[in-house]
């Protein structure tokens, strides 16, 4: 299955990780980053849409991403940025399996 996910992350360092593992397992990832109130490299409207599921990086609860009604009716998967960049081919792998 070539996966397209889309990623909120809450740091630059989870977003990188994503990318490069996503890469490896010639998965599309797109990622935007959530710090601070700010929304970098925010997504498109049709980017969320074209992919198969949207991962959400973060610390905080899904409540408190920002412009959340984005990714309303989406698949999603929530996991801690620590697991991320630790293992972060272990997260995809484990998207893709549920997902198949």
């Amino acid at each position: 299955m070539n996966l397209n996910i889309v990623a909120v992350c809450e740091n630059e360092q989870s977003a990188r990780a994503l990318e490069v593992a996503g890469k490896e397992l010639g998965y599309i990832i797109s990622c935007e980053i959530q710090e601070s109130n700010k929304i970098e490299n925010k997504l498109s409207e049709e980017t969320i849409k074209s992919s198969n599921v949207v991962l959400f990086v973060t610390n905080k609860s899904i409540e408190e991403i920002e412009e959340i009604e984005r990714f309303i009716d989406r698949e999603y998967y929530e996991v801690e940025p620590k697991f991320v960049i630790e293992n972060p081919i272990n997260v995809l792998s484990e998207i893709s399996s549920d997902l198949n």
